[in-house]
């Protein structure tokens, strides 16, 4: 075989026909093109010399390689230390990843978790799959440039450090709200200890007085907050809107994908065969998509989208709508998977929704050549919603309301179990926020909660407060969910004492099971919202950007349907959806998301 011809079935392992031959070149093609302009790195690493054999895309580290340090498929980087020394990424970093390289079993998949910083406060995120065939020793590499989601991080800690520090700052030259609040918790346990009628109204006047003063200064707190930051400002913003490729791979224009097979597809031996592009890059490409650890997806021209590998791979599709029909996006994510691909061919897009039982990060850029190409893969995590974390915070103080009516023993025994549970709470919920504060993240991030936990919740506050709180939910002990701790019990309790306070008299709370979603309606009979403010309802919740004139109490921010909507967004398919009610009369809320397949 001449070296610059490369017969089909030398890449395939298998013969080719001529009859087949046009879809097989189509699809090499569209694989080189894919991994040359991807936006992340590729790479095949042999595992035992560390030796880079082979290195594509790199869109997202352009800037890097044009700044003078290195360029990929030069004799300078040629090995793994040298693509992290060109990077900026430290010697920690290096050996850490040499480490799961060892420990990477044939065939499997790691997502390395920990962001690594490199040059100028750029952040990597590291995929490694281990190859079965056609060598164990060969590891493929995916190398993420993660700064817009790190960002956001950042962004949220800081709002952290702020608000913990504003809840440090002295009122009126005396104690901080912290503080004042952390001695309204400890003086809880001496109230439910006392036995005298007048002792007991003495103490509760005197922790209703400091709730209030709490209450106000977290309100305004937040509030100042708010206005000074749109919740966009915290969403992950893509940072590279003018990607280019950093190893060209494929310097071929591709104008018109047809004259280019025609131009490369050739006879050899009497067998179908190409000319005229790297074989050696060509075989590779196929190589490294048919074993990568994510989906591609290319769109060559209007009417032609091919996925590339996956349960899909190989099909050809020509709307986005059938596109996202057969990758098995969840019903409540297809409206979001079809807008992200249908405007990816005008600008670089990061984007999240649901596939296949769970949440799937999208990376996708317009194609050098018209079209565009997107990577899927399973998501890295979930953030971090301060502003959420705050306004429960805020909420659970309501629950402390009740100390206005204690006066007596025989108030205490009525209430001393909510009162002691509120107090654990907020406990928890300052916690959560000076842990967020000093790394970034809770002190745990995922806990195991059921529906009946949830459920629970809300029925307690029926038990606190004058309003017909209904709940019904069959069998909810066996529905689980991975939940940061807390935030499914705020949120129905937020939502049930809203309607409340809208005038609601009757609230009824349904949980149930609906094919492969949990469904929980929320009902209620209060005032409702005018169609003009449904829609600005809608809006907010459709762009995630706050709106201040939405609060319709004095105690109010506002911002509690949205960090309500953040909270749900994070289950696998989640959904919020707000309407009128039955009538027209007072409210109905619809949360929905995917049965968890384990724990």
């Amino acid at each position: 075989m001449e070296n610059n011809v490369l017969k089909l079935r030398d890449i395939l392992n298998r013969d080719v026909s001529s009859e087949e031959a046009d879809d097989v070149i189509d699809y090499l093609l569209a694989c080189l093109t894919h991994v040359t302009n991807a936006r992340p790195l590729f790479g095949v690493l042999n595992s035992e010399t560390y030796a880079l054999e082979w290195t594509a895309g790199g869109g997202d580290f352009n800037d890097i390689f044009k700044d003078g340090k290195a360029r990929m498929g030069s004799a300078d980087i040629a090995f793994l230390d040298q693509l992290f020394m060109c990077l900026g990424l430290a010697r920690v970093d290096f050996a850490s990843t040499c480490q799961h390289i060892k420990n990477l079993v044939p065939d499997h998949v790691l997502h390395v978790q920990k962001p690594m910083e490199g040059l100028w406060g750029r952040y990597f995120r590291l995929v490694l799959r281990r190859r079965k065939i056609p060598n164990e020793n060969q590891i493929q590499l995916f190398l993420l440039d993660i700064t817009p989601f790190q960002g956001a991080a950042r962004k949220a800690q800081l709002m952290a450090q702020k608000l913990w520090a504003g809840l440090n700052v002295p009122i009126k030259g005396s104690l901080g709200v912290r503080d004042i609040l952390l001695d309204v918790i400890d003086n809880l346990d001496d109230l439910l200890g006392l036995h005298r009628d007048v002792e007991i109204q003495a103490l509760s006047e005197k922790l209703s007085t400091q709730v209030t003063l709490v209450s106000e200064n977290l309100v305004a707190l937040l509030l100042r907050f708010e206005k000074k930051y749109d919740t966009s400002h915290w969403q992950p913003t893509d940072i590279n809107p003018a990607l280019g490729s950093a190893i060209s791979v494929h310097s071929t224009p591709l104008k018109e994908w047809d004259e280019l097979r025609k131009a490369v597809m050739v006879k050899h031996d009497g067998e179908p065969a190409v000319l005229g592009v790297d074989i050696f890059a060509l075989k590779q490409a196929y190589s490294f998509v048919r074993h990568a650890a994510s989906i591609f997806v290319i769109c060559l021209n209007p009417g032609c989208i091919y996925v590339l590998n996956g349960p899909q791979g190989g099909q050809k599709f020509t709307t986005v709508e059938d596109l996202v029909r057969a990758l098995h996006v969840e019903h409540n994510s297809v409206t979001t998977a079809v807008e992200f691909f249908q405007r990816l061919d005008q600008k670089p897009a990061l984007g999240v929704f649901a596939m296949a039982d769970q949440n799937i990060e999208v990376w996708g850029r317009p194609g050098l050549y018209g079209g565009w190409q997107a990577m899927l893969m399973s998501s890295s995590g979930r953030g971090v919603d301060v502003r959420g974390l705050f306004h429960g915070l805020k909420n659970l103080l309501l629950h402390l309301q009740v100390l206005y009516v204690v006066k007596t023993r025989e108030d205490i025994e009525q209430v001393k179990k909510g009162l002691a549970d509120s107090g654990q709470k907020i406990r928890s919920r300052l916690k959560d926020l000076e842990s967020i504060a000093r790394t970034g993240h809770r002190e745990n991030d995922y806990v195991e909660e059921s529906v009946s936990q949830w459920l629970n919740t809300v029925r307690q506050l029926g038990k606190d407060v004058d309003c017909d709180v209904r709940v019904t939910g069959k069998d909810m002990d066996d529905v689980r969910y991975l939940s940061a701790p807390g935030e499914m019990e705020d949120t129905l309790e937020e939502l049930v004492r809203n309607a409340i306070q809208h005038g609601a008299s009757s609230v009824t709370v349904v949980a149930s099971c609906l094919g492969d979603d949990l469904c929980i309606m929320i009902k209620d009979n209060g005032s409702g919202l005018t169609d003009k403010k449904l829609h600005q309802v809608r809006q907010v919740l459709k762009t995630g950007r706050y709106d201040a004139t939405l609060s319709t109490r004095m105690d109010g921010t506002g911002h509690g349907l949205l960090a309500a909507k953040h909270t749900v967004s994070n289950f696998v398919d989640g959904a919020f959806d707000i309407d009128h009610g039955a009538q027209g009369r007072g409210m109905e809320i619809v949360i929905s998301m995917k049965l968890p397949a384990s724990i």
